[in-house]
């Protein structure tokens, strides 16, 4: 079975867990907040309340034997910024991070992110697709 990490569970982060798990994935949850990991706990297959900067925490969560891994920490981007760069130096395979300006997607490619989401940029596409002419 496929397995996903998904670091940061905010709107965002809860809406990719529900749907990665709804598409057969085994996912593991990671939050600093014992709030935000309780909402989640239901709809994934494991959830940890921990600080996704720490090296030794991602160590401890194996981070290579996921298939993918998602940082959709949205409210310190220099958090998700170490999280990606520390994710990639722990050999995690792909790793996708969240952005909310070009900037910031721009340094996350160069901390080594596979991929980047930027939610708003996606939505400005898909009106554009949606209602252009």
């Amino acid at each position: 079975m496929k397995s996903c990490l998904l670091i940061g569970v905010n709107h965002l982060g809860s809406l990719i867990a529900k749907k990665m798990a709804e598409l057969g994935y085994e996912v593991m949850a990671v939050d600093s907040d014992e709030s935000r990991i309780n909402l989640i706990e239901s709809l994934v297959t494991d959830a940890q309340i921990g600080d996704s900067t720490n090296e030794e925490f991602l160590k401890s969560l194996g981070v290579s034997e996921y298939d993918l891994c998602f940082v959709t920490i949205e409210s310190d981007f220099q958090n998700a910024l170490m999280t990606v760069f520390l994710l990639k130096e722990l050999g995690a395979g792909t790793v996708i991070g969240r952005a909310s300006s070009e900037i910031e997607e721009k340094l996350l490619f160069r901390s080594g992110a596979d991929e980047v989401i930027n939610p708003e940029k996606l939505a400005a596409e898909w009106v554009g697709e949606r209602y252009g002419d």
